[in-house]
């Protein structure tokens, strides 16, 4: 029985190897507890220490889960996906394999970019774009992640966008996943038009996803053959002025100044971001922008020139890391970006993993409530079957996650149906 008065907990996680909490400000830049446990009461945890302290904290109702030696972490969070969509771009991923670039792509007359999706996604209801996204989100879901940004953006039309964004909502709520709105009908540049295209988001459809809460944030894709810094500020302003906060797709290809607008409009991330300076760099960590990177989007499109993460971290900035899933990158697991994040982008796997814990928190402004593990903050939590967190992005290639806990819920426990086995 728990002391007397001392509350006992709803549910309590032992038997792990470590718990992690992902806070960079204890002495190893991590904070490992080894042997560590979590108490859990409500939505909230309770309690994090060595097993022995967190024991009594256990009563006649609580529900004990037993980690059988694994690592205990944050809920994985991801940043920067565009979850709600039908279709998918393989053929365009197949044609880039076989060395076409845009150039040669538009040469040889094949469609390809988020025009390509306009077709098989215009006009959709949202419960059968949501129906498409649900299998997408259940995985990212047992991959461990409890909480994904989703982005609007390939109906590329006022309906569209307000039922993607619907749908976003319905997959939170059949999966349990916490789903974060992000308007992005700047998605990409009708071919005419593209003044009263801008006209209409701004009179019409900002104000309407505003009112009915179906976004926190607004996202423009600022690039030469998309939009321009001019009308990304001019976006983003109509955006301020409901209460949507910004984000930026920027400076993936060219270096277009991205950055700076992103600074200034004080945007909770730059995305992207594979072009920036190192001067775009400190002025982003000055204003408290992060960057959201994706080493594994820059793998599948085959980048000419993939992010470098390590300076990046290097100069200050937050750095995010997210799946960018959407129709040409079908990457559904955060385990696999910190793999990709440490062979490609030049991360350590502590980076690795507070990339897609709490700097991925951060990039969505959500790090005061998710993110790490302490007291107070929300329960989002998962047990790996491995026995050192590192170990995360050494075994890229198979899903690790057991047990995953969203608000203090097991949404997910693969131990009953997984005899332990030699890891």
């Amino acid at each position: 029985m728990p002391p007397i008065g001392a509350v006992a907990a709803d549910l309590v996680i032992v038997g792990a190897a470590q718990v992690v909490l992902c806070d960079p400000r204890q002495p190893d830049g991590i904070g490992v507890v080894e042997g560590g446990a979590v108490a859990v009461r409500g939505e909230q945890i309770a309690a994090v220490g060595p097993q022995a302290a967190i024991m009594p904290l256990i009563g006649a109702q609580t529900r004990i889960v037993d980690a059988r030696g694994g690592v205990l972490a944050p809920g994985l969070v991801d940043c920067h996906t565009h979850l709600i969509f039908e279709g998918d771009r393989s053929s365009e991923y197949f044609h880039r394999t076989r060395g076409l670039d845009d150039a040669g792509l538009t040469a040889a007359g094949l469609p390809w970019g988020v025009p390509a999706s306009r077709a098989a996604n215009a006009g959709l209801p949202a419960g059968r774009l949501a129906e498409a996204a649900l299998r997408r989100a259940r995985s990212m879901l047992a991959c461990g992640t409890t909480t994904i940004e989703t982005k609007s953006g390939y109906g590329l039309d006022h309906d569209s966008d307000i039922a993607s964004l619907e749908a976003a909502r319905l997959v939170a709520e059949v999966t349990g996943v916490e789903v974060v709105g992000t308007y992005l009908g700047a998605h990409a540049r009708p071919t005419e038009g593209a003044a009263r295209y801008l006209d209409r988001m701004i009179a019409d459809t900002i104000p309407a996803i505003a009112e009915r809460g179906l976004a926190e944030f607004c996202d423009v894709y600022v690039d030469p053959d998309v939009f321009t810094i001019d009308e990304c500020r001019r976006v983003l302003a109509a955006a301020a002025n409901v209460g949507l906060a910004a984000k930026l797709h920027t400076d993936a290809r060219v270096n277009i100044g991205g950055a700076r607008l992103a600074a200034e409009m004080r945007a909770a991330s730059v995305d992207h971001g594979n072009m920036l300076s190192d001067d775009d760099l400190r002025v982003l960590a000055d204003a408290g922008t992060s960057v959201a990177v994706f080493p594994g989007f820059d793998w599948a499109v085959g980048h000419p020139r993939p992010v470098d993460a390590r300076r990046f971290a290097c100069s200050g900035v937050n750095v995010a890391l997210a799946t960018d899933l959407c129709p040409v990158c079908w990457h559904l697991s955060q385990q696999v970006t910190m793999g990709f994040a440490c062979r490609l982008s030049g991360l350590s796997p502590e980076a690795a993993l507070l990339g897609v814990t709490l700097n991925a928190a951060k990039a969505i402004r959500r790090d005061a409530r998710i993110g790490s593990i302490a007291p107070g903050k929300q329960a989002d939590l998962v047990v790996f079957d491995v026995p050192d967190f590192r170990q995360l992005a050494f075994r890229f290639g198979a899903n690790a996650a057991a047990v995953v806990i969203k608000k203090g819920r097991v949404l997910l426990d693969a131990t009953a149906l997984n005899p332990r086995d030699d890891r």
